[in-house]
C-alpha cells in the first residue's frame, strides 16, 4: 500500500477481524505529506470491507501524528500550489475514515497536532499514552482547522471549550484531554490496551454496532468542505506568509492581522 516501491508510509496488518494501521513516518514526526495521505486514504478504504469487524489505528511512540508537513506546505507555496490539497487529498482521506462503518481505535502516544488531531477525533475511541499531548496548531501558523476539526471538537468539550482551545491554540494534556472528554482513556501502555479493546469489539455483535454507529454519526463532511474554503482563502493571507517564514528563519512569527 504505496505510492513510492521503496519507502511505505502506513504498515498494515489483518488478524482475527481486526485490521491495525500505522502510521510510519517516524523521521518526520508522522507528518502528513502527499504519499501518508494517499496510503491512509486508501487504508481506510480497506477497511470498509466485509471482513473488517474493528480497526486499529496506530503512529508511533514519539507521535501519533503532526499534521501538515510543513516542509512539503512550503515547497507546495513556492510552486503556487496553495491549499488545493485540502479538497484533493485531505478530505477525500477523512471521507473513507468517516464511511468506516466498524469501530475504529486509536492509540496515541506523543504528539496529536493539525489534521493528526483529526484524524484521531473522527475514531470511535482513543486510548492515550501518559506523554501524549494535543494541539489545534492551526492559529499558530495563520490557519484555519480543517479534516472536519470545526465540527468534532464543539461536539465532544462544549462550543464555548472549543472556542478557547481553537483560539488560543494551546497544548492539551492527556490529563486534561481525559477531563475534557477528548480521550476515552489514559494507560500506561495505550497500545496494549488499544488492541484489546479493538479484540473485544471485533468479537462483538458487528451488526448491531454497525447499525450504532451509524445512529450515532452525525455529518462532518460539509464542515470540511467550508474548512477548506476558509484555508483557500488563508493561504494567501499575510499572517500565513509571515508564520511560513518565522517557520523557516526560526523565530516567533509576528502577525498583523491581515
Amino acid at each position: 500500500m504505496s505510492t513510492d516501491s521503496t519507502v511505505t508510509t502506513v504498515a498494515t496488518e489483518f488478524a482475527d477481524g481486526v485490521l491495525t494501521v500505522t502510521i510510519n513516518r517516524p523521521e518526520a514526526y508522522n507528518s502528513l505529506n502527499k504519499q501518508l495521505r494517499a496510503e491512509l486514504k486508501e487504508a481506510f478504504q480497506r477497511a470498509q470491507l466485509d471482513d473488517v469487524r474493528a480497526v486499529l489505528l496506530l503512529g508511533g511512540p514519539k507521535a501519533f501524528c503532526t499534521g501538515q508537513d510543513l516542509k512539503e506546505h512550503i515547497a507546495d507555496l513556492q510552486a503556487g500550489a496553495g491549499m488545493g490539497k485540502v479538497v484533493e487529498e485531505y478530505n477525500p482521506m477523512i471521507a473513507e475514515l468517516v464511511a468506516v462503518d466498524v469501530p475504529v481505535i486509536a492509540a496515541i502516544e506523543g504528539a496529536s497536532a493539525g489534521a493528526g488531531w483529526s484524524l484521531a477525533l473522527h475514531c470511535d475511541f482513543r486510548i492515550a499514552g501518559q506523554g501524549a499531548s494535543f494541539k489545534a496548531a492551526f492559529p499558530s501558523i495563520g490557519l484555519a482547522t480543517d479534516c472536519g476539526m470545526s465540527a468534532l471538537l464543539p461536539r465532544i468539550v462544549s462550543d464555548a471549550k472549543a472556542r478557547e482551545i481553537l483560539f488560543l491554540d494551546r497544548k492539551i494534556s492527556a490529563a486534561e484531554a481525559l477531563e475534557l472528554g477528548l480521550v476515552t482513556q489514559v494507560s500506561d501502555n495505550p497500545v496494549a490496551d488499544a488492541r484489546a479493546l479493538a479484540a473485544q469489539l471485533a468479537a462483538g455483535p458487528t451488526a448491531a454496532l454497525k447499525e450504532i454507529k451509524a445512529l450515532l454519526r452525525r455529518e462532518t463532511l460539509a464542515a470540511a468542505d467550508a474548512e477548506a474554503d476558509a484555508q483557500a482563502r488563508l493561504a494567501v493571507s499575510a499572517d500565513h506568509k509571515e508564520a511560513v517564514a518565522a517557520f523557516l528563519e526560526k523565530r516567533p512569527p509576528l502577525f498583523s492581522g491581515k
